[in-house]
């Protein structure tokens, strides 16, 4: 009769046996390591409104990019009718040219009281010089009373218009500065209208794919509108759902932030990725806790958004 018992306890030694001789631990060769697998959803890592910065209708699509939904920065999108803006910023111009004129004009008043200044002074220095000459005849008894009050007149008379040159030509200087300032403020007005007139135009603001982006010749938009939005190709992540027992597992086979993860798609082709965040919340009734991987750009571009792909980490046995 056959003793089982006896026959186990013969296997156990020969298995023990090996396993010594071969110096390898016996947990090691009856234990095998099991990747850790995930279901996932690509999403867009970052995804950017586009909006009309102002209101108005449309009268101009670019197809292309409608039917392609690739834009490259910089892009026209979508044209608004401009003709009133464009008048707009015209008259701004027109108005600028009117105030470099008067600008100008400004500065011929400024030479002319410079020259009627300086004729003043010396017509001043002048009687000046003869009215000295006058008195010291007077003096003399020379030159009789009512010639030495005419000399007196006409110094006044040459005073007062010296120092009515002088006044001129400082509200010249005033006039040419409320010019320029006048001047100034026309070039804004001219900037402003620009900005105005580009705000008409609807642009991609970097290179990206078009989400939502259907715009139609006639359709009146109002400012700060949705147009569509935009998100760079190679810029992709996958979200997924951790069981919280693989997070608070050893480092080298649990998840963590950093963790190194390959991306399978349902066409066999793969994608390298690494987890770069961990949510902070489990699921009350699943323990589940929501991740996200970011996908290598050299692969992101061929993934679609809303695929769904399968996440795999091969944890570390050593």
């Amino acid at each position: 009769m056959v003793n089982y018992s006896d026959a186990r306890v013969v296997l156990l030694k020969s298995a023990v046996l090996v396993c010594l001789l071969s110096g390898t631990p016996l947990a090691a060769q009856t234990t095998a390591v099991d990747p850790i697998r995930l279901a996932g959803t690509v999403f867009a890592d970052e995804i950017t409104g586009i909006s009309y910065e102002k209101g108005g209708c449309i009268v101009a699509v670019a197809e292309p990019v409608r039917r392609s939904g690739m834009a490259k920065a910089g892009q026209i999108l979508v044209e608004l009718d401009a003709r009133e803006a464009e008048l707009k910023q015209k008259t701004a111009e027109a108005r600028v040219l009117d105030l470099e004129a008067a600008v100008f004009e400004r500065q011929l008043a400024i030479d002319a009281a410079q020259a009627s200044v300086e004729r003043r002074v010396q017509e001043l220095e002048l009687v000046g010089k003869e009215f000295a000459r006058n008195e010291k005849i007077f003096r003399r008894g020379l030159l009789n009373e009512t010639a030495m009050e005419a000399v007196e007149s006409r110094l006044m008379n040459a005073t007062f218009a010296a120092d009515q040159a002088s006044e001129t030509q400082a509200s010249a200087v005033s006039a040419k500065k409320r010019a320029q300032i006048a001047l100034e403020i026309g070039k804004l007005d001219v900037q402003s209208q620009q900005v105005g007139l580009d705000a008409l135009t609807l642009r991609a603001p970097f290179d990206g794919v078009l989400l939502g982006f259907d715009p139609k010749v006639g359709d009146c938009v109002s400012a700060g509108a949705s147009a569509a939005q935009i998100y760079a190709p190679h810029e992709k992540a996958v979200e997924v759902f951790v069981n919280v027992a693989q997070l608070v597992s050893r480092a080298e086979t649990g998840i963590e932030v950093g963790a190194a993860v390959t991306i399978a798609r349902i066409n066999g082709e793969t994608c390298e990725g690494k987890f770069t965040w961990i949510g902070t919340e489990a699921d009350l009734e699943n323990q589940y806790v929501k991740s996200s991987i970011d996908v290598n750009e050299a692969c992101a571009p061929q993934l679609f958004l809303n695929e769904a792909v399968e996440v795999e980490r091969l944890a570390d046995p050593s």
